[in-house]
């Protein structure tokens, strides 16, 4: 009985792959912010803040500046809460996948009360020059940077976990990193962040979301397999 149970509890190798993978993913992550903020304390500056900030802004003009302006509206507080609850609508009722909703909140809400809490600990003067969006609170991290890595990264990952054909799950994961992209790209351009700031955001974003999705993995994977075997013991049971 004891060994059914520990063979019903192995971890498949692919997912063991996966794992490692998110581990040394979010090692990685959580080293370059650990590095970016121990930078910030000593310096306040970055060097590479201002050859970022020259090479965005070559490309500035009246209709980059509307394009910009819209892309950062949909990085929003109010933008991400209204697509986070259609995600968690449908996770309910096309999935019927509780867990999954409710981790999708934890995601995102966390990752701003995290991203908030990050601010006020650093507490970074945002940047004063070429400004053309106004932006109130700290600059470090972007919360907007931060905000695009849960919420997008979280769709990524329930595409990648989802049927859909291989070539559609790129598809979908480009047009997800693409918007991530921008987002952070417009912080920048609008001079309500330092290049620093966004950098900070993508690497404490991703750090949280991949905590999240291990989490929710590990509840997955025990539902699975606590569930599973008890339906298929009923059966037989029935069946004699």
């Amino acid at each position: 009985m004891f060994r059914k149970h520990i063979k019903c509890l192995a971890i498949p190798p692919l997912v063991t792959i996966w794992g490692m993978t998110g581990l040394v993913v979010s090692s990685a992550c959580l080293y370059i912010f650990i590095l970016l903020s121990s930078e910030l304390i000593e310096t306040k500056s970055f060097l590479f803040d201002q050859k970022v900030i020259d090479t965005v802004r070559m490309y500035a003009s009246p209709a980059m500046d509307r394009f910009m302006l819209f892309i950062t509206e949909t990085g929003t507080i109010l933008m991400f809460g209204l697509l986070l609850m259609i995600s968690m609508i449908w996770l309910y009722v096309k999935r019927k996948d509780v867990w999954g909703m409710l981790f999708n909140f934890l995601a995102v809400a966390g990752g701003g009360l995290l991203n908030l809490w990050l601010k006020n600990y650093f507490e970074r003067e945002r940047p004063n020059v070429n400004r053309i969006a106004e932006a109130d609170g700290f600059s470090f991290p972007s919360g907007h940077s931060m905000g695009s890595i849960t919420y997008y990264g979280f769709l990524g990952y329930l595409v990648i976990r989802s049927k859909y054909k291989p070539l559609t799950k790129l598809g979908w994961g480009i047009l997800f990193g693409f918007m991530i992209l921008l987002i952070g790209i417009s912080r920048i351009y609008l001079g309500v962040h330092y290049p620093s700031d966004v950098l900070a955001g993508y690497m404490a974003g991703i750090v949280w979301l991949i905590l999240c999705i291990s989490i929710l993995e590990m509840i997955y994977f025990y539902k699975n397999n606590t569930f599973q075997p008890a339906k298929s013991a009923q059966k037989k049971t029935m069946v004699s």
